[in-house]
């Protein structure tokens, strides 16, 4: 008979310095919550406006593209990405591409992708 070893949980009381340091560490962690959340937020805003720049720089090399009148066998040719990988990054929309991807593919193109950093406000 092959029966799977089964594990139990052991609770222990904790010492008091135990219980100490876990409730300083919980009023630590409750007194820093809104500073927490708030720089979620910022960096949420922040992934999210990366996210629609790559979509709207995968829509400008898109619409090149078909302005060519370039299959994406075509740019598969000119580029060395895999025609599967190139329609997944025009169709999806969770499509994470490489900065290295988007320069391949605009090359293919005749353009180029230009990165820059500025300060956020």
């Amino acid at each position: 008979m092959n029966s799977k070893p089964t594990s139990q949980r052991v609770r222990r009381e904790l010492n008091a310095g135990e219980q100490k340091r876990l409730d300083d560490s919980r009023e630590e962690i409750e007194a820093k919550k809104d500073a927490i959340i708030a720089e979620g937020r910022v960096r949420k805003h922040a992934w999210e406006a990366m996210r629609r720049d790559t979509r709207n720089t995968i829509a400008v090399l898109k619409a090149r593209r078909e302005q060519l009148g370039l299959t994406l066998a075509d740019v598969e040719a000119r580029s060395g990405l895999k025609r599967s990988a190139l329609s997944r990054l025009e169709h999806d929309q969770s499509a994470n591409p490489t900065m290295l991807t988007l320069q391949r593919y605009a090359e293919a193109l005749g353009m180029t992708v230009v990165s820059h950093v500025e300060p956020s406000t």
